[in-house]
């Protein structure tokens, strides 16, 4: 976060016949000039460098066919979907239809919004896509970066979503609950911006 900028040097008026003007001492000139260069130098780490970055660093976009691997969940098989070559649907005839597919981001970057496309034909349940993070060791949960239920809508990260693929790895989940058993439920695409 860009810190708020305090001034930090302020100038004392010199009076004409009174003051003494000189380059030595804690009023001096070489005093006061240093005072201005650190000023200016704090002001360009704190606030305008920081800027620069921001603006300088372009927005990227992975965009993912989902090809979802399916799992189980405590030794009971769950639905998974019918994967197509650019597409996933739901299976005719079930609610439900979860999976998974793992994801690989630039070291350091900012995860800055989500977007699933597709088609929900269902009148009820719930589509969602979620990119998460897990701490390579397994010591932690699964936490969500940044999820969705809406299509064809980016959705920004609640908090700052930092990849740091050093310590966690990273994996979409792409799950329907509760939906109309005949109805089309499709995921086209997730696509995922940062800088």
């Amino acid at each position: 976060m860009i810190e708020i900028y305090r001034p930090q040097f302020t100038h004392k008026d010199w009076i004409d016949n009174q003051d003494r003007v000189q380059a030595g001492g804690e009023e001096g000139l070489n005093r006061r000039f240093h005072q201005l260069e650190d000023e200016f130098a704090g002001l360009a780490k704190n606030q305008i460098n920081p800027m620069l970055a921001v603006l300088g660093t372009a927005t990227r976009h992975l965009t993912l066919v989902p090809a979802l691997i399916a799992y189980t969940d405590a030794e009971v098989e769950v639905p998974a979907w019918a994967q197509a070559i650019d597409m996933v649907e739901k299976p005719a005839g079930e609610a439900a239809a979860h999976g998974f597919m793992n994801v690989l981001l630039p070291d350091g970057v900012l995860v800055r919004s989500l977007l699933m496309t597709g088609a929900n034909q269902s009148s009820k349940g719930t589509l969602t896509v979620a990119l998460k993070g897990r701490k390579i060791d397994n010591g932690d949960v699964a936490k969500t970066l940044v999820g969705t239920t809406r299509l064809d809508v980016a959705v920004e990260p609640e908090g700052e979503a930092e990849i740091e693929n050093e310590s966690h790895r990273y994996f979409l989940t792409v799950d329907v609950e509760g939906a109309d058993l005949d109805a089309r439920v499709q995921v086209f695409c997730v696509r995922i911006a940062y800088q």
